[in-house]
């Protein structure tokens, strides 16, 4: 049995809570070594487990407190995590599930993957994520990759 295998286990009824759980000491692992790739490249085969439950979409929203709860770290771009959270873009419940992770407790990766919505010039509230971004960088509570990311997404959302 290799790493990976240890880190995933064999059980392939796992739920969404132990499936989150694994991304959760992944991450650890990832921010107390500095390699992002402890987390990508695992998380992917997380991901994939996750999306082949037929209730995929009920793992959005622990994902996001997933996220909320983490330290910012590089999480790919937009990696496993973002990747599978994009499957969901316009449903219309993805983007307000998003919308509400900015809004409680911004992370520069829930901010990163706000701001791809924002790039899409046909979604019609476009102008309200720009100004939740405006409003989000007035904080005191920000990490300095959360108001990094903030204001780069600011500025380069001016020129749109």
């Amino acid at each position: 049995m290799g790493i990976l295998d240890k880190i995933l286990g064999n059980n392939k009824e796992e739920n969404f809570y132990d499936l989150i759980k694994k991304l959760e000491e992944l991450i650890v692992k990832a921010k107390k070594s500095g390699d992002k790739n402890e987390f990508i490249d695992p998380a992917y085969d997380i991901i994939e487990k996750i999306e082949e439950k037929q209730n995929s979409f009920d793992a959005v929203k622990p994902i996001l407190d997933l996220i909320e709860r983490s330290p910012d770290i590089d999480y790919g771009g937009p990696g496993p995590l973002g990747s599978f959270l994009e499957t969901f873009y316009n449903n219309g419940e993805y983007e307000n599930l998003l919308e509400t992770s900015v809004r409680q407790k911004p992370k520069a990766f829930n901010v990163f993957l706000l701001d791809r919505i924002i790039a899409d010039k046909k979604n019609k509230k476009r102008d309200v994520y720009i100004q939740l971004l405006k409003e989000t960088n007035l904080r005191t509570d920000l990490s300095k990759e959360t108001k990094e990311y903030l204001d780069f997404a600011i500025e380069k959302n001016k020129k749109l």
